[in-house]
């Protein structure tokens, strides 16, 4: 029993890799996230996977975790979703609430690197600024196109919200003192 015991956990091992093998949900080069680690696989053995996280450490996750956790390959998506909240001040009218929206749409429509289906809203009233949700899709699954690609468009909306005379808020409070009377 003490045998038998001892083994499970090699022969899962052994079956995951065999899965890994046949069933090829990934493959060495991909881009993964199994089991709460994200980075490019680096090997496949037969007891385990060897991932480089993008923090360059590496971490071996066992076979049978990397079939038996929900495994997204990353590499296999045709595009990169960016979404983010922007915050602009209180002081900003409707109306440039509406510009700001709708030329960040806009550039995100027109935006080489991105598809048609971004969208930007006004979504909500935050504690310190007016929320305005951000999100479109880079058309590349490629790590730099993406970070390239979404700090361009951080610049242009940068440029977009000083364009409008309005500014980015910042956590804020304010505190009301009475005065008591005596």
């Amino acid at each position: 029993i003490a045998i038998a015991m001892a083994s499970k956990e090699s022969l899962e091992n052994l079956l995951g890799s065999f899965t890994i093998f046949f069933d090829r949900p990934f493959t060495v080069g991909d881009i993964v996230t199994a089991a709460n680690v994200t980075g490019v696989v680096e090997k496949v053995g037969f007891r385990s996977t060897r991932i480089r996280t993008f923090d360059k450490s590496i971490v071996t996750v066992p076979n049978k975790n990397m079939i038996s956790a929900e495994l997204d390959n990353l590499g296999e998506r045709p595009v990169r979703r960016a979404k983010f909240m922007i915050g602009l001040t209180y002081e900003s009218s409707v109306d440039q609430l509406k510009t700001v929206v709708a030329d960040i749409q806009k550039m995100i429509d027109e935006h080489p690197k991105t598809n048609q289906d971004g969208r930007v809203r006004f979504q909500e009233f935050g504690g310190s600024s007016l929320d305005i949700m951000v999100m479109y899709f880079v058309d590349s699954p490629k790590w730099d196109d993406f970070i390239n690609t979404k700090e361009d468009i951080n610049y242009k909306i940068i440029d977009i919200v000083e364009k409008h005379n309005s500014s980015f808020a910042f956590p804020s409070r304010s505190i009301y003192i009475e005065k008591s009377i005596n």
